[in-house]
């Protein structure tokens, strides 16, 4: 299955009622993932621009769509997701691009 990346950031109302309903909506976000066919693999909380940075799968990107609207919508998170390629899958793309195999770091 496809590989997106997201990254998250907390709203003013996220922050404001995190204590509250913090494990509750993070329990949400993940049913509304799985919903949608797809598969929270891991999440990072982080310091700096983003509060969370997740790795997802997706049967497709319209359903990385979907779900991204879906939990943006509950109003506590604005998400940015963007398809990801695997290392492998960039030597390759780059081996049929050029014709030429890539050396492996």
């Amino acid at each position: 299955m496809p590989v997106y990346v997201s990254l998250v950031k907390f709203t003013e109302q996220g922050i404001a009622t995190m204590k509250q309903q913090g494990m509750t909506r993070s329990a949400a976000v993940q049913r509304n993932v799985e919903s949608l066919g797809g598969q929270l693999l891991d999440a990072y909380y982080c310091l700096g621009e983003y509060d969370v940075v997740a790795i997802l799968e997706f049967p497709s990107n319209r359903a990385a769509m979907k779900a991204a609207v879906l939990n943006s919508a509950m109003g506590h998170i604005k998400v940015t997701t963007m398809p990801a390629v695997s290392r492998g899958e960039w030597r390759d793309l780059l081996q049929e691009l050029w014709g030429k195999k890539s050396k492996r770091r």
